[in-house]
Formats: C-alpha cells, sequence, structure tokens
C-alpha cells in the first residue's frame, strides 16, 4: 500500500490554523489556490487535498468552524468527491466572462462571508492571505474592497511555518515521494549516452515517475547539456543530442499526494577536464560538509555559511546562485529556507534539501541535491542512490 495523509490529519491541521489566528487577531484565512505547479496548489492541498484544475479558487477558513471554498463553474463536483471539503460554492467572481454554467447556482464572495459570520456569531474584519504575491490581482482586489485593504495581511511566514515540521503520516509520504525521484534518476542513468536527446531522456524519467504514482512535478523537469544549456539556472530540455565531452545536468522534483521529492544530478559523458571535475568535487564536497551540519538545535544561518564556504574559498562564490538549503513539502522549494540572514532553528522532522548550485561558469554549470529527515543525532538520506559523474 501507497503511504497516504489520513483524514483526521487534515481536522488537526484546521486546528493548528485556527489557533494561529486567534494569536494573530484573524477572523478569515483566504488562501489562494490555482493549478499552477509550483506555488499554485499549496494551500489547497495541505488544508483540504484539494489539487486545483484549470479553475483557480479560494480556499476561506474561518476563525471557528469548517472550512469552504469558492470556485467557478466546473469544479464543485471535484472538489467535493475528491477533497476532504464539501463547502464548495461557485461565486461570481471565479467565472469567465464569456461561459454560461446552468447546472450551477451562482454566489457572491459576501453571501459566503455572511454565512460564516453568522455561524461564528460575529464579523470578518481582519483576514489573513497566506502568500499575496502569489494571490491574483482580482483576488486580492475583491478582499480589499470587501474589508478595507489596512485589514487584509500577509500571513505566508506564519502559515508556512506551520508546516516546517512534519508529522509521522507526512514523512511517510514525503519518503515514497523521493523513492519515485530516486526511481527516475535511475531511469536516467540507465540511458545517458551519446545520441538520445535531452526531451528524451526528460520523457523517461517522467514515465518511470508516473507510473509509481507521481502526480506530476512541483518544477517542470529539467535536463540539460553541453556548456550553452547547463550554464544558466533554470532549463527546459529540448532536441539537442548528447555528444561526447559534454555535461549534463539533471533535476527531477515529482510530486505525490501533494508532496514533492527532489534529486538533481551532474553527469559527464566521456573524460572531464580537470576544471569541471574541480568544479563537481567542491560541489559534492559542499553538499556532505552541510549534511553534517544538519541536526536539531543548529541555526540556518550557519548552515548557509558552511554550504558556501569551500566554493568561496575557491574564488567561485559568485556563481554559488542561491541558497543552498531549503525545506521541502506540499511546494518542492518552501519556507524555511536556510538563508546567511534567516533566523530559523532547525527542528527534529524537518525536511530539507541541499542543493548546492554552482552555475554562469565559462564551462557550464551544475546542481547536486538531496532530500533528507532531521532526526534527533543525525540525517536521514532520502535518496539512497550512488550515481556516477562519469558516464
Amino acid at each position: 500500500m501507497r503511504p497516504v495523509i489520513p483524514r483526521e490529519e487534515y481536522d488537526i491541521r484546521l486546528e493548528k490554523v485556527q489557533n494561529m489566528m486567534a494569536e494573530l487577531g484573524l477572523d478569515l484565512v483566504a488562501a489562494y489556490a490555482d493549478d499552477r505547479f509550483v506555488f499554485g496548489q499549496a494551500y489547497s492541498r495541505w488544508l483540504v487535498d484539494y489539487q486545483p484544475k484549470f479553475e483557480p479558487a479560494l480556499v476561506l477558513v474561518p476563525a471557528k468552524g469548517e472550512i469552504a471554498i469558492a470556485t467557478g463553474g466546473e469544479s464543485i463536483d471535484y472538489i467535493t468527491t475528491q477533497s476532504i471539503c464539501k463547502n464548495a460554492y461557485v461565486v461570481s467572481e471565479f467565472l469567465h466572462p464569456e461561459e454560461e454554467f446552468v447546472h450551477v447556482e451562482v454566489i457572491s464572495m459576501k453571501e459566503i462571508i455572511k454565512d460564516m459570520e453568522e455561524k461564528m456569531g460575529r464579523k470578518v474584519t481582519r483576514v489573513g492571505v497566506p502568500g499575496i504575491s502569489t494571490t491574483s490581482y482580482s483576488v486580492m482586489e475583491s478582499l480589499h474592497n470587501m474589508f478595507g485593504k489596512d485589514n487584509v495581511v500577509d500571513i505566508e511566514e506564519s502559515m508556512s511555518m506551520l508546516r516546517a515540521v512534519k508529522t509521522e503520516n507526512e514523512l511517510e509520504v514525503i519518503r515514497y515521494a523521493y523513492k519515485i525521484a530516486e526511481a527516475g534518476m535511475k531511469r536516467v542513468v540507465e540511458i545517458l549516452g551519446e545520441g538520445i536527446t535531452e526531451r528524451e531522456i526528460a520523457a523517461e524519467a517522467e514515465y518511470v515517475m508516473r507510473k509509481m504514482g507521481s502526480e506530476g512535478t512541483g518544477i517542470d523537469t529539467m535536463v540539460a547539456s553541453g556548456v550553452e544549456h547547463t550554464r544558466p539556472i533554470v532549463v527546459m530540455p529540448t532536441d539537442r543530442e548528447l555528444r561526447r565531452g559534454d555535461l549534463v545536468v539533471v533535476t527531477l522534483a515529482p510530486r505525490y499526494k501533494g508532496y514533492h521529492g527532489a534529486i538533481a544530478r551532474p553527469f559527464f559523458i566521456g573524460e572531464p577536464s580537470k576544471e569541471m571535475l574541480d568544479i563537481y568535487n567542491l560541489v559534492k564536497t559542499s553538499h556532505e560538509n552541510t549534511r553534517k551540519m544538519l541536526r536539531p538545535g543548529i541555526a540556518a544561518k550557519d548552515v548557509d555559511r558552511v554550504s558556501r564556504q569551500l566554493i568561496n574559498e575557491a574564488g567561485l562564490g559568485n556563481h554559488f546562485t542561491y541558497t543552498g538549503v531549503h525545506s521541502t513539502g506540499v511546494i518542492e522549494f518552501e519556507i524555511p529556507v536556510l538563508s546567511s540572514d534567516s533566523k530559523v532553528i532547525i527542528e527534529k522532522n524537518m525536511v530539507l534539501s541541499i542543493d548546492i548550485p554552482i552555475f554562469l561558469t565559462d564551462c557550464g554549470g551544475m546542481r547536486l541535491e538531496n532530500g533528507y529527515i532531521i532526526k534527533e543525532n543525525e540525517t536521514e538520506s532520502l535518496i539512497n542512490l550512488d550515481t556516477p559523474f562519469v558516464v
């Protein structure tokens, strides 16, 4: 049996959110959700196990009572049959102006809020929005019009930190997500060689991961080869065929039950140059030094310092292009991010991804990424795959 998040855990999450709302003086949390696979589904999956398709939605959490979802005309049956939320409403704010939906009743957001107010016995005046920067303009405009701009506040950090320490059920789901990622990378190792295209490699990895239960990806599968394609941080697979002497960088991030695994590996086709081998060894050693730091009670900023140390000493600090450690969960890279100015202290049962980068060099770029569960006195590696650098 593949692991799942049990129904009762969502009740615990609702209680945690409502306790946080009481501390922050909030009457309502309004969490935007859409089908963008990087950030779009995070809160709807975590709160009610809903993965939006096509239409956006707003997950509404009252200070007391049950969660409701406001959405468009095509998603009602999908929500009530495939999520744990049964209070789903079609609202005019989410209707496409040129579409007609004769099979549903359309109400306004104000009507949902009025019903919540009656059930709570109090007015909704102060509203928290997790991730205002990723919430659509029209939704923010509606919230500002209903409650006033000063009464709508960003609670992204507070909500994200509720997810930072994982439950045992979450850890089991995440372990399986990483098994999916590992299987995808094993397939990459099997087929790597001259003549295969970047797109073919991505397709083979995704086929294996889909068969194991992947729902999609947290970021698009990235396969890059050669100096020009590996130099940028973000890439997409192309029809370029691998050649002898190529650096190949593969990044996989399958999503399972809303949670992500993430693995990245650099490979070299043939004999690498000394410069390329030196960069690989720097990345690999930095990754290992960082892993040794991960344990409860360690400050995030100290981990960041160690992850950069060797690369800075080698004169490549400007090519360490982003923070090398972040949390992983319902977003592939989520808060906390272990940056140099972070005030976060690592806790037991956090799931952290070490993703050491060196990019934008004259010979290309690479990352080496694994996931780890923070245990009492050690880390549990979520990837047990010893991939070769030279193939």
